[in-house]
């Protein structure tokens, strides 16, 4: 049997087929969501607020409406995001593309300048892995990399979780859609850093300095600490995983591994898994909205012009349909003038076409970000989507279902 995907074009010729106010509730309601709702239930919008210099994340409008339409049906939303990997910007002083999201205190300082506030939600804003982005739970898997993962510990406050997702090209996975929302978007920190490096996690004590305490003091649980002689001790029942240590120590004391693109793209799966396995599959609802699509995530600072034109709103309860409708009508879509596909040498100028096959990567062989303007060709972007297959998180195979919206006469 085939997933259901409901499509709503992009185009809209009047407010009553508004993206934001109208398309987007009425993906939910196509998903049944008014005949498992009962009154009082709580529901997480785990969206992604944007990188402090980015300008192409989701409009804060899309998700308040679907704020207003989960109370309208009797529920009570939250919009949520979780903490991103490294040292707050107060703390390392030095201000990157990644910078604003390391804790909950800068990153809604960022969602605040984003649009993104309570009031402007109608819904409270929160980090699901709390404060620091230590507050997990363990959820046991049998993945292809991990055996457990750390799942943002916020999402034990919900009955309901609406992954309201921006997609997009990614220079590391391909794209970024619902299935990274999933498996970057909804761990705690410590499981990010995890899936892009693994789960290296040692010390050289003999790369130490005696009078450096430096990691000591960003340690959030006290896990750290030095012996009367100035050796440093690690206190394991009391690490969080969060790698603050890790991100402030400048001697290469400590080692959190590294990563191919390949294993960081079947780590995410598998945390994906994870969150699905510990929240429920019958539990969440899963909406794309494929507009401003550029090739880099809304974690980077960069905004460069979307490479295909808006496409619209997609839905499903398959995360897995949902991401391959969606990659489909991308291929399907042409090249947008002035984007960074028309500079790429020696793309296909005849379908069927793959424009994802040609985006900027990461190149596997330097490591080095790669504008891929020789326009070598890497279909990595299909990795996520097979492995999600295999795993058990849906299926590749769907019926697009395009809905229409009623014209009503005046």
């Amino acid at each position: 049997m085939l997933s259901d995907v409901f499509y709503f074009t992009a185009r809209s010729q009047s407010h009553k087929e508004s993206m934001s106010k109208v398309k987007g509730p009425l993906a939910l309601e196509k998903l049944g969501i008014k005949q498992k709702i009962k009154f009082g239930d709580k529901f997480v919008i785990k969206t992604h607020f944007g990188a402090l210099d980015n300008t192409r994340y989701l409009r804060p409008s899309y998700i308040r409406f679907l704020c207003d339409y989960i109370k309208k049906i009797g529920g009570i939303p939250a919009v949520a995001e979780s903490c991103g990997w490294g040292l707050p910007e107060s703390i390392s002083g030095v201000h990157t593309e990644y910078s604003g999201r390391a804790n909950e205190k800068e990153y809604l300082n960022v969602a605040l300048q984003h649009g993104f506030t309570e009031e402007t939600m109608g819904a409270p804003i929160l980090m699901l892995d709390g404060p620091m982005g230590i507050d997990y739970e363990l959820q046991k898997i049998s993945g292809k990399r991990f055996k457990e993962i750390l799942v943002a510990g916020r999402l034990r406050e919900f009955d309901y979780m609406v992954m309201a997702t921006h997609f997009k090209g990614h220079p590391g996975a391909g794209f970024g859609g619902t299935l990274k929302n999933l498996g970057i978007g909804s761990v705690a920190k410590g499981q990010k850093i995890r899936a892009h490096l693994g789960t290296t996690f040692d010390y050289d004590l003999s790369k130490c300095v005696k009078d450096c305490d430096k990691c000591i003091k960003v340690c959030p649980t006290g896990s750290l600490s030095k012996s009367p002689d100035k050796v440093l001790k690690k206190d394991w029942n009391k690490c969080r995983y969060c790698y603050m240590c890790r991100s402030i120590c400048d001697k290469g004391v400590i080692s959190a591994g590294s990563s191919k693109r390949e294993d960081f793209i079947t780590r995410f799966i598998d945390n994906a898994k994870g969150v699905v396995d510990y929240f429920g599959k019958d539990k969440i609802f899963y909406i794309n909205y494929a507009i401003d699509i550029t090739y880099q995530c809304d974690c980077s600072g960069g905004s460069d012009v979307p490479f295909v034109p808006d496409i619209g709103i997609l839905a499903s309860l398959d995360p897995v349909a949902l991401d391959q409708a969606t990659v489909d009508l991308i291929h399907k879509s042409l090249i947008s003038p002035q984007s960074v596909l028309s500079d790429v040498k020696n793309i296909p100028t005849q379908g069927p076409f793959e424009w994802l096959s040609y985006l900027p990567r990461f190149d596997p062989e330097s490591g080095e970000f790669d504008l891929n303007q020789d326009g070598k060709e890497s279909r990595h972007w299909e990795l996520q989507l097979k492995l999600a297959e295999e795993i058990g998180l849906g299926k590749r195979n769907y019926n697009l279902i395009e809905v229409n919206i009623e014209k009503k006469k005046n």
